[in-house]
């Protein structure tokens, strides 16, 4: 008898179950969209989108989304459509339970600016990515300058370029270089570019000071930049920012000065 039971307990259950979702699945086909809302997380950086740009972009793709019912919006094609500015690295398009579209973005980081040497310029990102420039918002980042082909130039569209860094040994340098000092404070405070020069070494031009850091190539990468604090720190402090005309990294565990 209580197995009887038990069956019939569990037939209710899932006929009040299929019932349910018969309903929110009607209430869900003849509810429309009452608000459209942008929400960005601009990844700890300058602003590249707004709320407004992002707005635009969709309705110039899909119209007037409010009024429309819910179920005539397509959401992946949405979130599909902004996935491809850009600019961002991240989209999430869904409704919320009182019938607003809620799009959650992620902004792209660049962690520095290439300026080839016909002065064409884009950005790499934290992830490797490379960007367009954007004419209507400018990064405050690293600049990387000097002997720079425009071959390194991604597509000029708006699609995201990401082909590997490593099949471009130039780009994979600055890039390496851009993050390491990125992640560190007293480096990021430091250090305004990275010049190619013409035998594809690496220089780094300071923010404060007139010298000129000879960098060599990453290999040693953190340990050169250790020994470069530890001397600014240690010895730069003392007997001033202009004494050296160039500071030489490219020997292990030395720092070779030249006086001006």
């Amino acid at each position: 008898m209580k197995r009887y039971f038990f069956i019939l307990i569990w037939v209710i259950f899932v006929t009040g179950i299929i019932v349910l979702l018969g309903f929110v699945n009607t209430e869900y086909k003849n509810s429309k969209c009452n608000d459209f809302v942008v929400s960005i997380d601009i990844n700890n950086s300058d602003c590249f989108i707004t709320e407004d740009e992002i707005k635009s972009q969709v309705y110039q793709s899909f119209d007037s989304l409010k009024g429309k019912l819910l179920s005539e919006i397509n959401t992946e094609e949405i979130e599909s459509m902004i996935k491809n500015n850009p600019y961002i690295e991240q989209a999430n398009v869904y409704f919320t339970v009182n019938g607003k579209l809620k799009i959650d973005v992620v902004q792209r980081k660049p962690v520095v600016r290439i300026i080839t040497k016909s002065n064409h310029n884009f950005y790499i990102d934290v992830n490797g990515v490379l960007m367009p420039l954007n004419k209507n918002h400018v990064a405050r980042v690293l600049i990387a300058s000097g002997n720079i082909g425009n071959s390194l130039l991604p597509p000029a569209r708006l699609k995201l370029q990401t082909d590997s860094l490593d099949q471009n040994q130039v780009l994979f340098k600055i890039y390496s270089l851009a993050k390491f000092i990125n992640n560190n404070k007293f480096l990021n405070a430091q250090i305004e570019q990275i010049y190619i020069n013409k035998e594809n070494g690496i220089e780094l031009i300071p923010k404060v000071g007139k010298h000129l850091i000879i960098f060599g190539d990453i290999d040693n990468m953190e340990e050169k930049f250790e020994n470069l604090i530890a001397f600014y720190k240690k010895g730069l402090s003392k007997v001033g920012w202009d004494k050296y005309k160039k500071i030489n990294l490219k020997y292990k565990n030395q720092v070779v000065c030249t006086k001006k």
